[in-house]
């Protein structure tokens, strides 16, 4: 560990600085140091914009914001659990290594006859060393290049803050996966030409899967980012826990929404944006657990005229626009309660 050494601390310890192995992205794994936050795991670059420069003076020493839950402390309470075995086997190893050598020294072989009838030699011989425990950074699919500061970083899922400005990223996130649902929608009409009708109905039928499931997770994420902020940890749980399929629906992520963070999720949708979205999500219900056939329970809650058994009509246009409502909730929702903080 001598070439590790960086001198002595001011209460007269020995310091070391070790670098940390990057990865093919020239990232290095970080991991929050607040015992409830979930998924803990992300990555940053060690590559440090121009305009954020005056802050990173050493990098080493800078200070983070974990995405996922807030937590702002020091770089160096950011090592990952692996990170932290491998630099304890180095240690091991070099203090092996520095034993053997000093029982090596004190039992060299001497050349002297012995004086007497018997004589003992002793000598020693060195063991192999402890190996060095490999770490290899975790595969995170989702990167990020920060609007703010333009930082660029990796993480599970979806991100609220910057771990270098600390400022929020979550409609960054919204604005990618909304893009891609674009993408899905847009494509539709050509992959029917081309692959024939019933792919470009299961493609558009995906879509709308695509909305609902974008409603659901970036409600429950912001909701379960408010309720860890404001409440005990044995309550926030018990909250947490009773969330269950309810964002699969709108009256559920209403509620929730209304009872617990006190934020009326549609108070700024109109009532006929209301109507559609809830006949969007019921048509989702259909295609998702009755192949796409109208059944009883639809023509009742969706108050259509329609023939059981019939297949399902979803249009491109009606997908964009459920899409479009939903971007603006999960805005809005995002907005008024960044607001209360």
């Amino acid at each position: 560990m001598k070439k590790y050494r960086t001198g002595k601390t001011e209460d007269g310890k020995d310091s070391f600085s070790i670098p940390l192995e990057k990865d093919q992205d020239g990232m290095i794994g970080r991991e929050c140091p607040n015992d409830e936050c979930q998924p803990k795991y992300f990555k940053i670059s060690t590559t440090i914009p121009d305009e954020m420069a005056s802050k990173a003076s050493e990098f080493s020493q800078i200070d983070l914001t974990c995405p996922y839950c807030g937590t702002s402390a020091n770089m160096q309470q950011f090592h990952t659990e692996s990170q932290m075995e491998w630099v304890k086997s180095m240690i091991f190893r070099d203090v092996s290594k520095t034993f053997q050598d000093m029982m090596g020294k004190a039992f060299r072989p001497t050349s002297s006859s012995p004086k007497g009838m018997f004589s003992i030699s002793v000598s020693f011989k060195p063991g192999s060393l402890p190996s060095v425990r490999h770490y290899v950074e975790e595969e995170l699919k989702r990167t990020v290049i920060c609007d703010a500061c333009s930082f660029n970083y990796a993480v599970y899922g979806i991100s609220f803050h910057c771990p270098l400005c600390g400022e929020g990223n979550l409609l960054q996130h919204l604005n990618r996966s909304a893009n891609i649902i674009r993408v899905l929608i847009e494509e539709c009409e050509r992959i029917a030409r081309e692959k024939g009708a019933d792919v470009g109905r299961q493609m558009i039928g995906n879509a709308l899967e695509d909305v609902v499931s974008l409603f659901e997770a970036f409600l429950k994420q912001i909701y379960q980012y408010e309720i860890k902020k404001r409440f005990n940890k044995e309550d926030a749980e018990s909250r947490i826990t009773k969330i269950k399929t309810n964002f699969q629906r709108l009256e559920g992520a209403e509620l929730f929404f209304s009872r617990d963070l006190a934020l009326g999720l549609f108070a700024e949708c109109s009532q006929e944006n209301k109507l559609f979205l809830q006949e969007q999500f019921l048509k989702r219900h259909v295609i998702t657990h009755n192949l796409g056939l109208i059944d009883v329970k639809y023509i009742e809650k969706a108050r259509v005229y329609e023939k059981q058994g019939n297949e399902l009509e979803i249009t491109p246009a009606d997908v964009l626009k459920a899409l479009e409502i939903v971007e603006t909730l999960i805005t809005n929702a995002s907005f008024h309660l960044s607001k209360k903080e």
